[in-house]
């Protein structure tokens, strides 16, 4: 059988390489993921924990891009061709159903006011959906067969997955939840969008993706200062006259006051015993802030929806190829695209990648501080902490530079 219907060997042999090259990058990106997460504190952060999850799909379809055409090659009946048909089914979709995971996060955290610490105890749950939910038509489609069909997993136009006979089957059990996720969150980022709107002069932060820490201003609303009159016997005054003593009934006579020093500049000062009873001054202290503690959603919330919105993003640039090339094998049947096929393989296994992208730009201060410590390790130069021990100093610097960590030259 001709693999890829229409495509020459050498339009297959072109997507082959693709895949296999595209993934190297990407397994390169998950390992990187992996490792920062989980042993540098500046990378474990709440709002990059699902995308370390979700770097676990994204192995597996890296896995089935690098076996490519030696699956088909092997045979359908090959355990070669099975093994990459099952590992295609379970993986492939898991990415949507973890953007589906963040949607309804970004609903609890707009809408519900939930935290990150409510979003980790959730963290279980959306595991076992998302692998769960892909594992279990992965793993029966090994045992079905059918006599006019025959097995459901078989050659496919870039590699094994469900055969082209059992072409409604992909429609069923990959792109109609993958769209169906992808909708589903559209809705919910319109709705969130609508409000960020609403709040953007309060959100300007928010809305710069290079923006870490949005919220980074002072939050202050209210302080109150209470002031009450010493109940202990005066100092002695450098005179003659003998000290007059204390009386406790002039408690009586001093009003008590309190200022109010609030952020929306309002400042008073008030008696609480006469409240008429003037006072010489005035203090006003003001604090500009972005008004977060009047919202209801917590600061990293905010900052975990900005990165479920680029997950998302890289989502949509992953799919839309291979959808429209779905759609066109559904209108055109028998016929294969040779330019769309080729856009699916080129970014099928590039899933990986893109969320190292999204991950990169929520992480970017841990990746400057990751890439000063290389440069310093790469110099002579030892880290202990948050201290730098060089073996020299180089000509002309200073003993201090740099960041406001101190290096101490030997």
């Amino acid at each position: 059988m001709a693999l890829g219907g229409s495509l020459t060997p050498g339009q297959l042999q072109a997507i082959t390489v693709t895949e296999r090259v595209n993934s190297a990058i990407s397994v390169a990106s998950i390992i990187f993921i992996a490792v920062t997460y989980l042993t540098l504190p500046g990378f474990n952060k709440p709002i990059n924990r699902l995308i370390f999850f979700a770097g676990f799909g994204n192995l597996g379809t890296c896995i089935a891009a690098l076996i490519a055409d030696a699956g088909p090659l092997a045979g359908q009946e090959s355990s070669v061709c099975q093994a990459q048909a099952f590992i295609v089914q379970m993986f492939l979709g898991v990415d949507g159903l973890w953007a589906f995971c963040m949607a309804i996060n970004v609903y609890l955290a707009f809408f519900q006011g939930y935290s990150v610490e409510q979003f980790k105890r959730l963290d279980m749950w959306y595991l076992l959906f998302c692998y769960g939910l892909s594992f279990l038509p992965a793993f029966v489609f090994i045992f079905v067969s059918a006599t006019d069909r025959g097995r459901i997993y078989g050659p496919a136009t870039i590699w094994c997955w469900i055969s082209e006979r059992w072409n409604f089957m992909r429609f069923a059990f990959l792109y109609a939840w993958i769209w169906f996720a992808i909708l589903f969150a559209l809705i919910i980022y319109i709705r969130a969008a609508h409000l960020i709107y609403r709040r953007r002069h309060q959100l300007s932060g928010y809305l710069n993706p290079l923006n870490e820490s949005p919220f980074k201003a002072t939050i202050t609303t209210s302080v109150e200062v209470t002031s009450e009159p010493c109940l202990s016997a005066p100092m002695p005054v450098a005179s003659a006259a003998p000290p007059v003593p204390f009386d406790p009934d002039l408690e009586t006579s001093i009003p008590q006051y309190h200022i109010d020093v609030d952020a929306q500049s309002t400042h008073s000062i008030k008696s609480l015993n006469h409240p008429d009873v003037p006072f010489p001054a005035m203090i006003r202290v003001r604090s500009y802030t972005r008004k977060v503690a009047e919202e209801s959603i917590n600061p990293d919330a905010w900052l975990y929806a900005r990165v479920a919105f680029l997950f998302y993003v890289a989502l949509i640039v992953t799919w839309v190829p291979s959808s429209v090339n779905r759609v066109y094998s559904l209108v055109h049947p028998g016929k294969v695209s040779w330019e769309l096929s080729y856009v699916a393989g080129f970014m099928f296994p590039l899933q990986g990648f893109w969320n190292l992208v999204v991950y990169l730009i929520t992480s970017r201060t841990a990746c400057r501080d990751l890439a000063r410590t290389w440069s310093w390790r790469v110099r002579g130069w030892r880290v202990k902490g948050d201290r730098v021990e060089g073996l020299k100093r180089p000509e002309g610097s200073r003993e201090r530079f740099g960041s406001e960590d101190a290096i101490v030259w030997r």
